[in-house]
C-alpha cells in the first residue's frame, strides 16, 4: 500500500470528528452571540426605560405604555411625526423657512401660504407660487423679508424649531429601534448557529462515522473476494 493511500485511510477513518470540532465551534461562538444578543437588548431597553417615556394615547399602538421594546418606540415615532405633521402643515424641518413673516404670529401654519401682494394668505389663488406653480409656503429664509423683533433681529420661525425637536426625538426613538433590532438579530443569528452546530455534532458526524464503517466493512469484503478468487485460479502442483 502507497503511503498516499494510508493517509487517504487514516483521513476516512478519522474525517468523523471534523463535524464534532466545527459543531463545536458554532455552538461557543453561537452562545457568545446569543449572551452578547441579550446583553446589548436588555441596555438598550434599560436606557429607554429610564426615560421614562410614554406612548401617546392617539398612536397606533401601544398606548399608555412605557416605550421598552422596538414595537413601542416605532409607534411613539410614529404619532410624534403625526403631530409634526399636523403642526407645521405637512411639513418637515428641511422644508421650512428659518424666520417668520411680518404678518405677525404663527400658530398654525396649515394652508398658510405667502401671498403674491405681501404678507400671508390661506387662499391658495392669491398666494405666491413657486417655479413649478405650488404655492409658497408662508415663512422665509430670507433676512430682509424675515419679521423684526423689537432690537430689529429676524424673529425665527417658531414652526421649524418645533420640527428640529421633532426631528431629534423622533431621531432618538429610531437609534432606539435600530438597537433593538439589531440586538434581537444578533440573539437569532447565534440560536441559528448553535442549532447548525448541534446538528454537526448530533447528525453529522454519526452519518459521517458510519459512512466509514460501511467503507471499511464494503472494502474488507471486496479484498476477501478477490483473494478467494485468486486462491481458486491458482494451479494445484501434484
Amino acid at each position: 500500500m502507497s503511503k498516499l493511500s494510508r493517509v487517504a485511510r487514516l483521513a476516512r477513518h478519522w474525517v468523523w470528528i471534523a463535524p464534532i470540532v466545527l459543531g463545536v465551534a458554532f455552538i461557543v461562538g453561537g452562545g457568545y452571540m446569543v449572551v452578547e444578543g441579550r446583553s446589548a437588548h436588555n441596555d438598550v431597553r434599560d436606557t429607554v426605560v429610564q426615560e421614562g417615556i410614554t406612548v401617546s394615547a392617539d398612536a397606533p399602538a401601544y398606548q399608555g405604555q412605557v416605550i421598552n421594546s422596538a414595537g413601542a418606540a416605532q409607534a411613539q415615532e410614529d404619532a410624534i411625526l403625526h403631530h409634526t405633521l399636523a403642526a407645521t402643515g405637512g411639513y418637515l424641518y428641511a422644508q421650512l423657512g428659518s424666520y417668520a413673516l411680518p404678518s405677525g404670529n404663527y400658530a398654525l401654519p396649515s394652508g398658510t401660504f405667502m401671498a403674491a401682494a405681501g404678507g400671508t394668505t390661506q387662499d391658495k389663488t392669491l398666494a405666491a407660487k413657486d417655479a413649478s406653480g405650488n404655492p409658497v409656503p408662508g415663512w422665509t429664509s430670507d433676512k430682509t423679508q424675515a419679521a423684526k423683533d423689537s432690537s430689529g433681529n429676524p424673529v425665527a420661525n417658531p414652526l421649524r424649531t418645533t420640527a428640529l425637536t421633532s426631528a431629534e426625538l423622533r431621531t432618538s426613538l429610531g437609534v432606539a429601534v435600530m438597537g433593538f433590532k439589531v440586538s434581537d438579530l444578533v440573539l437569532g443569528l447565534g440560536a441559528f448557529l448553535i442549532f447548525i452546530g448541534l446538528m454537526n455534532v448530533f447528525i453529522m458526524s454519526p452519518v459521517t462515522y458510519w459512512s466509514t464503517v460501511i467503507a471499511d466493512e464494503h472494502e474488507k469484503t471486496r479484498v476477501k473476494a478477490t483473494a478467494t478468487g485468486v486462491a481458486k485460479g491458482t494451479p494445484q502442483t501434484t
